[in-house]
């Protein structure tokens, strides 16, 4: 009988731990998901895709898939370079946040005293240049609604005289603070960090966010000795329905003076994933932190109240950027580094999980909720396209359903 007992008590033990791993973040075996996404690859025309997921306890399950030089034999892995254009907002957003946490400047401070060459620049209006009355703030800057767009790319690029325009950026298109336009808004906040720490982008990124992160293939300006890294890129033509094509100049011919921090980065799948691995525990890394636990829940909360994302009727430039339809609803929301998803996915996504992504499909995920960060990597034009897309959603369902 003492026996009988001893073995139930084991085998309730047994179950008991096995459901407690199953509960947890546990990722399928890569060779799982290889296998599927590898099914998954045959249906598309994107020659290379890398993905990575990673939990809490950073633990890790990467997808790489094809070549990394696509008419030549080097198989692509995570430590090869992309351009990873507006994922780079993000990390000017933390530099920006970092300030923030050290007294150097308020999200609500005005800027105008700062920043003059910002702040004077007149607001279109029915095709009319006006003076702005609101101050911009850094929370303007972070949640784009400045009213600053995209010329020929979330904004029409007409409407004043550009070969006698005096300033550094185009024309606003409304009061800050009372919508929401998708545009340079974070470049201006890349020219706020320069301003205030003494140092180009390219330098206080790796002093205080990339090296400490150990994010060693992450440059605006790619070192001669890692360029032969630096995959190729393509388009899918001027209305983005065209086969996929390479695009010449994959190692760039000219150095970057002007630091985007809206778009100018080169990095990896593993560099990025370190970071995005850093914001899901908290901000912590091996040795101190790059933001505390409370601006990361800040930043994470809706910054713009009731300013609509809706992108239902907004302009974008079918073979580059931005259609949003599809990324963005009239449930979402933007943080002070990215867009808030209020949409749960029948797959286990949560409502609440923040993402972004880069003009050539690189696309990024932070489900607090559920534990799991998740990027996907590929380098063609236009954005938010359908190829690389429907694949990161795929990719997602493997993780999150465990197959």
């Amino acid at each position: 009988m003492r026996s009988l007992k001893f073995y139930l008590i084991c085998s309730l033990l047994i179950v008991f731990f096995s459901c407690k791993k199953t509960d947890s973040n546990t990722f399928p075996t890569e060779e799982n998901v290889k296998l599927i996404m590898n099914k998954e690859m045959k249906k598309s025309d994107l020659p290379a895709v890398v993905a990575i997921a990673v939990n809490k306890n950073g633990e890790k399950v990467i997808f790489e898939y094809g070549k990394a030089i696509w008419t030549e034999d080097v198989e692509l892995t995570s430590d090869h370079i992309f351009r990873i254009y507006s994922m780079t907002k993000l990390i000017t957003s933390i530099a920006a946040l970092q300030l923030v946490e050290k007294g150097m400047i308020g999200l609500d401070d005005d800027l105008s005293a700062l920043m003059p060459e910002m702040a004077e620049i007149p607001i279109i209006a029915n095709g009319k240049l006006e003076t702005p009355s609101n101050k911009i703030t850094l929370r303007h800057l972070l949640t784009h609604t400045s009213g600053f767009g995209y010329s020929g790319f979330t904004v029409s690029d007409e409407g004043y005289d550009k070969e006698n325009w005096d300033f550094e950026d185009a024309p606003r298109h409304f009061e800050s603070g009372t919508e929401f336009l998708y545009g340079s808004s974070i470049d201006w906040a890349g020219k706020v960090v320069e301003k205030l720490s003494g140092m180009d982008l390219e330098a206080y990124f790796r002093e205080h966010i990339t090296k400490p992160l150990g994010m060693n293939r992450t440059f605006f300006n790619v070192p001669d000795s890692l360029q032969a890294y630096i995959v190729s890129h393509g388009s899918h033509g001027e209305d983005g329905k065209d086969g996929l094509k390479e695009l010449p100049n994959r190692i760039p011919t000219q150095k970057q003076t002007t630091l985007s921090g809206g778009g100018g980065l080169f990095s990896t799948p593993s560099d990025y994933t370190k970071l995005l691995h850093c914001l899901l525990i908290e901000g912590k890394y091996k040795g101190g932190r790059i933001l505390s636990k409370e601006t990361i829940d800040e930043m994470i909360q809706n910054q713009v109240g009731d300013i609509s994302l809706d992108p239902k009727d907004r302009l974008y430039n079918p073979g580059w950027c931005c259609n949003f339809n599809g990324l963005m609803s009239e449930n979402s929301k933007w943080g002070l580094a990215f867009m808030i998803d209020n949409n749960p996915k029948p797959y286990g996504r949560q409502a609440g999980t923040v993402l972004w992504g880069g003009l050539f499909n690189t696309y990024f995920y932070i489900d607090f909720k559920s534990g799991i960060a998740a990027s996907m990597y590929s380098q063609h034009i236009p954005f938010n396209h359908i190829q690389t897309t429907s694949l990161f959603e795929r990719f997602s369902e493997i993780i999150y359903l465990k197959q």
